[in-house]
This record gives structure tokens, C-alpha cells and sequence, in this order.
């Protein structure tokens, strides 16, 4: 069987969290086939509202294909809001393009390596009850290397591969739906410019929870995307579904195009609870899940028979302070996923 992963990894052993004061440690241990051993860890500290005096939380690793993440954080109180200080840097030996569209084989494909940076700085503020905004600026840097020679290029609508800056502002927001089912509603939108550079992403999202007793949660989401600017976007920037963007079941950057949507239902199942402390409490559950997801140049080319499918079952570990991990293992057609990162899908 075809083993597709994003941060993937065969084997995840989650440490023992080790309190240094009011910092919290959890080391990380993973192997993957195709990358190999993964070593790294999550650090956090007082990632629980109201964050005071402050909040701080990365999670790093380092593959020994040299593949290496580094994501932190940090939030600081003011006022009746938050801002918030974010850094992601991300060194991928290994990616594979596909070509652009909504089909093609998942065994044609051309490989490359990328680095990316991302830097942000951005206020949260509520304005109403229930409503939460935010807004900020926005860099980006990105460079893709060591290309494999092959035909699929030509279907790619950019030729950003070398060394591109671009910056511009962002705006999210959040309104929690108050009614009988427990949900919310989002809406983003940023745009990107640099020299000859040009493009916008639009996202919006709904999604809805029926709690069952105290332990049981099915969930649901709908999330439509729009991307302007295809020809001018840096290529590691270009809209796409697949397993990190939450189609559990295939290879990252799987599905391309200027629309995508995508169709999110879960069943998490809460199964062990153990208070260590007033403000710390560990939790293990299980999640069964399926996928739904397309892309398309034009709005009206989204069809019933256009959906890719997959399903499988995942497990959350909170995190002494704040936080989970996630792991899922989902199955499609083109074989089995395995998607890990922090917190919960939606």
C-alpha cells in the first residue's frame, strides 16, 4: 500500500511533557520512509486566554533528509485585544507536482525542493459579542530548487521558482454562531505584492458541532477558497488541496486551481481524561473522519462527480498548557495518508 504523508511519519512516540517552571517541553520522535528520522519538540507556555503577562508556543523539527520546520509564536496582551508575532520557516527536500487541475495520476509527477518564510504581526480584537477581527501585514519569502526536468511544468501557471519577496495586509474574521447547534462562521482575505508580483487568496468557512453528552462531538465544516493571480504567485504559494490543507488522503498540493472546496464531517470521541493540576488536564481521543474536496479554474466547473473521497481515523493528545497534537490516518484510492501538526483540523 502507497503511504502518502505531509508531516509524515510512520511511528510518533509522544514524551512525557516536562514542566521547566512555567514552560512546558514535549519531545518529539517520529520515522518516516521517505524522509527518515524526525526529532523535534513543542514548547509552550501559558497559551490559555486571558495570556498574561505573555504567551509563547513553537513547534520545530529537523528530518534527517534535512527537511526542517520551525513555527513560533507570541502573543502579547494589550488593551481589550491581542497582538500576535508569528515566524514559519519551512525547508522541504521533498515535494511533488502534479500538474495543474483537478485530475491527473497521483504516479505522475515531478519532484522538487522549496524554503519558505513567513513572518507576521497582526491584532485580534472583538468588536461585538461573539465576533472576533483581525488584521495585520504580512511577509513572505520563497525559493524552489533542484527541479526534475519533465512536461508537467508546463502546465504550471507560474514560473515564481527563483528567490521572490513579496508583503501585504491580511483580515480574518470569526463569528460564533450563537443557536441551537454550536458553530461559527470565518472569512479571510490577504493580499501579496512584489516586484512584478500580484496575487490575493479569499477564504470562507462554516462550521457546526452537535454536542452528544459530555464526551462526544460530530462536527462538520464547508470551506470554499478563491485565489487571484495565479500567473504572478510565487509557485509555493499556488492554491491547491491535499493533505495538509485537510484532504487527509492524499499527497500535499494533490488537487490545483483557482477554486477549491472542501467538505470536512468528524466524529471525535473523548476516552481518557486525567487532571493533572487546576490549570492543566490531559486528555487522548479518537476521531473517525471523512473528506471531501476539488479545485477548479471557474466557479460553476464544481460537479457532484468532481469530489475526491477519503476517510480514516485520527487521535488527539492534549498538550500541558494548551494545545494538542494531532495524528490521522486516512485512506483514499490513491492510498493512505498520515497527517500530524497541532490542534484540531476545524
Amino acid at each position: 500500500m502507497k503511504i502518502r504523508t505531509a508531516v509524515s511519519a510512520s511511528l510518533m512516540v509522544f514524551l512525557t511533557a516536562l514542566p521547566l517552571h512555567a514552560w512546558k517541553v514535549v519531545p518529539l520522535l517520529s520515522y518516516s520512509t521517505s524522509s527518515g528520522v524526525l526529532l523535534g519538540g513543542v514548547v509552550n507556555h501559558n497559551m490559555f486566554p486571558p495570556f498574561e503577562p505573555f504567551a509563547f508556543s513553537t513547534m520545530g523539527y529537523v528530518y534527517t533528509d534535512g527537511s526542517v520546520s520551525a513555527e513560533p509564536q507570541l502573543l502579547l496582551p494589550s488593551g481589550d485585544g491581542l497582538f500576535r508575532f508569528s515566524v514559519n520557516y519551512l525547508a522541504d527536500r521533498k515535494n511533488k507536482f502534479f500538474g495543474w487541475g483537478n485530475e491527473g495520476s497521483d504516479e505522475t509527477y515531478e519532484e522538487y525542493a522549496n524554503e519558505i518564510l513567513e513572518g507576521s504581526a497582526s491584532y485580534s480584537f472583538s468588536p461585538f459579542g461573539g465576533y472576533l477581527l483581525t488584521a495585520g501585514l504580512m511577509g513572505r519569502h520563497s525559493t524552489v530548487y533542484d527541479r526534475t526536468g519533465g512536461d508537467l511544468w508546463e502546465q504550471s501557471p507560474s514560473e515564481g521558482y527563483g528567490s521572490l519577496w513579496t508583503a501585504g495586509p491580511f483580515i480574518q474574521g470569526r463569528w460564533t454562531i450563537p443557536a441551537l447547534l454550536d458553530g461559527y462562521l470565518t472569512g479571510a482575505f490577504d493580499l501579496q505584492t512584489g516586484e512584478d508580483v500580484t496575487y490575493s487568496r479569499t477564504q470562507a468557512s462554516v462550521a457546526v458541532f452537535t454536542p452528544i453528552g459530555g464526551s462526544t462531538l460530530p462536527g462538520f465544516r464547508v470551506k470554499l477558497g478563491r485565489h487571484i493571480g495565479a500567473g504572478s504567485t510565487p509557485f509555493p504559494f499556488l492554491p491547491s488541496l491535499g493533505g495538509s490543507s485537510g484532504l487527509r488522503g492524499y499527497n500535499d498540493g494533490r488537487f490545483t486551481g483557482d477554486w477549491t472546496l472542501l467538505v470536512n464531517a468528524e466524529l471525535r470521541q473523548r476516552i481518557f481524561s486525567l487532571e493533572i493540576d487546576e490549570s492543566n488536564r490531559f486528555d487522548l481521543s479518537l476521531v473517525l473522519f471523512g473528506d471531501a474536496g476539488q479545485a477548479a479554474d471557474h466557479l460553476d466547473g464544481f460537479e457532484w462527480d468532481r469530489f475526491h473521497l477519503d476517510g480514516g481515523l485520527g487521535a488527539r493528545m492534549s498538550l500541558p498548557g494548551g494545545g494538542a497534537l494531532r495524528a490521522d490516518f486516512a485512506l483514499s484510492p490513491e492510498g493512505l495518508g498520515i497527517q500530524m501538526g497541532l490542534g484540531e483540523l476545524f
